[in-house]
């Protein structure tokens, strides 16, 4: 199997997501659906400013806004997975045909969206230990765990692992393959920082900034799956190159 290189994985993913701009169209709408659905209950919350004092009444309050949290934290989830289930699916359909459409999203999540929660929840519990050791380890424990889940998503999505298996898939590939996966997640690393920063400027923009900045946000995280997904079908156990793998 002749593996392509990392240049031609990044100039074909762009390829790809300019011959496919749909694969933007699911992140930025769950993204504004989410955004507007947190901010109208946070705003229907009563406010507990000036009201009486004492047990019953703060008890009250700390559960409502217990409650409040929570809900806000599954629509939260709700969306992540969602817009990794498809953008993921898509990326994958767009990598072996060459076109993707949203019925590629609309069935990742019909049949990925498991395996998604499960690998966010270890993900999650991975993070907190990475970030448990970074002030003694210089934030590199941080770094290692970005690198070597860089594929979890890919492999839970377009490979259907289950949770655990998806980081284990994740952590097998970039061990075998550390200096493509080292070169893959810095540069992917620096162009979301890039695509941040300019989100954030338009997003002060009257009326339209917003959805300008979603999308600016959401081109950069399609581009940035698509280059995962590509060398996640290339470089998985037993792969042959999709056929759009190469230039």
């Amino acid at each position: 199997m002749q593996v392509p290189t990392v240049e031609n994985v990044f100039a074909r993913a762009w390829d790809l997501l300019t011959k496919n701009w749909v694969i933007v169209i699911p992140g930025v709408v769950v993204g504004l659906v989410v955004g507007l659905v947190t901010g109208i209950y946070a705003l229907n919350q009563p406010d507990t400013y000036g009201e009486p004092s004492g047990a019953a009444v703060s008890f009250a309050y700390g559960l409502g806004a217990f409650v409040s949290g929570a809900v806000v934290a599954v629509i939260a989830i709700a969306g992540y997975i969602v817009t990794q289930c498809y953008t993921a699916g898509m990326a994958g359909a767009a990598w072996q045909r060459g076109v993707t459409t949203l019925a590629d999203g609309t069935r990742a999540v019909n049949e990925d969206a498991g395996n998604v929660l499960g690998a966010a929840i270890y993900l999650f519990l991975f993070g907190i230990v990475a970030i448990l050791l970074a002030p003694f380890t210089f934030l590199l424990s941080i770094f290692v765990f970005y690198l070597f889940t860089l594929y979890t998503i890919a492999a839970a999505v377009v490979g259907n692992q289950r949770g655990m298996n998806a980081l284990r898939e994740s952590y097998a590939i970039a061990r075998s393959r550390f200096g493509t996966t080292l070169i893959i997640g810095i540069v992917l690393g620096v162009l979301q920082v890039i695509g941040k920063l300019i989100a954030h400027v338009f997003s002060f923009a009257p009326l339209l900034g917003p959805v300008i900045a979603a999308i600016i946000s959401q081109l950069v995280v399609a581009y940035a799956v698509l280059v995962v997904v590509g060398e996640y079908l290339v470089l998985r156990p037993g792969a042959t190159p999709p056929p759009s793998a190469t230039i």
